[in-house]
């Protein structure tokens, strides 16, 4: 379920042009994309939205049906 949840939420998020393609590459490469977006972003004085997922024990702590219809309802299917 998580790895299913985790590539549907990774799919809608690259189809939306949410996140750069840095998937699977090392924390430093990331890191370095990310501040180089950030920096572009900041010199052209746009407004930046920057949201950290930690889906590591949202398995544990919710009921998954209840997981399920809240990300249907932000435009997830199932």
């Amino acid at each position: 379920m998580e790895q299913i949840l985790l590539e549907t939420i990774l799919r809608h998020m690259e189809n939306k042009d949410v996140i750069c393609d840095t998937i699977g590459k090392s924390c430093l490469t990331n890191l370095v994309a990310f501040y180089d977006d950030i920096t572009v972003l900041v010199d052209k004085r746009r407004a930046i939205d920057i949201i950290y997922l930690d889906m590591y024990t949202a398995f544990d702590t919710v009921l998954h049906n209840i997981l399920v219809s809240k990300l249907e309802r932000h435009g997830f299917d199932r």
